[in-house]
């Protein structure tokens, strides 16, 4: 007759065995970290109007790669899914507040810049062009330039009232991935924005969207076709 202690100690060692065995079956928990990244890549365009939540989100993510290097994935789960929350509440919120964060934004710049002289269109009679903006590698900043080329494209736009609706569409090169590329097409189309609106033209009559990587010109892979497919181009409707 089995022995009670010998009993005892099987089922213990049976249990061990079980924990060691669903210890050994955990593994990293890659979708909910991917799903916070793209969550991080989606918010990355407003992250200047999103206060501190987007920073609050890249910790989380942060913290959560650290512990899966530990093999602590039960809790880099918790933390990934975390920062996943944190990105998408940090993009609502830059939505909701987007028109007043870059009313202020364009108040301080405004304070800071030096006084100019008062800038004169050309006159009535001469033609302005509406020509492509393009822009450096990974970037989404304008140019001097750049600026005069917005400025002819803006007295374009005033000299035909008959055009409604002006398409901003940013694009960039295939370097990258989709949803960065995206973000990135979309920070370009909205820096063109600002500044047009900077010069007079109504921000009703304009309109962003990206096309990231998606509609290239050029589709060789030297620096010459990746120069051609960083732009924004201006699409009239009437």
């Amino acid at each position: 007759m089995v022995s009670q202690t010998k009993v005892a100690h099987v089922a213990g060692m049976l249990l061990i065995f079980a924990l060691s065995m669903t210890m050994a079956c955990k593994k990293p928990p890659n979708q909910a970290l991917s799903d916070a990244e793209k969550a991080l890549l989606n918010a990355e365009a407003r992250r200047e109007c999103a206060d501190d939540k987007y920073l609050a989100a890249e910790k989380l993510l942060n913290e959560a790669k650290a512990l899966v290097k530990e093999k602590k994935y039960d809790e880099a789960e918790r933390k990934a899914i975390a920062a996943q929350k944190m990105a998408e509440e940090a993009r609502a919120s830059a939505d909701a507040s987007w028109e007043e964060c870059q009313r202020r934004k364009n108040v301080v710049v405004e304070a800071t810049k030096p006084a100019e002289e008062p800038k004169k269109d050309p006159p009535k009679e001469q033609a302005a062009t509406l020509s492509t903006l393009y822009f450096a590698y990974d970037s989404a900043e304008i140019s001097p330039a750049q600026r005069e080329q917005l400025e002819q494209n803006a007295l374009w736009i005033r000299q035909h009232s008959d055009v409604k609706t002006m398409v901003l569409e940013g694009h960039t090169d295939e370097r990258g991935s989709v949803e960065y590329n995206l973000a990135l097409g979309e920070r370009r189309a909205q820096a063109v924005r600002q500044y047009l609106i900077q010069l007079g033209i109504d921000r009703d009559r304009l309109n962003i969207l990206s096309y990231g990587e998606e509609k290239p010109v050029a589709y060789g892979g030297g620096e010459d076709d990746y120069r051609q497919n960083r732009r924004v181009e201006f699409t009239p409707k009437k």
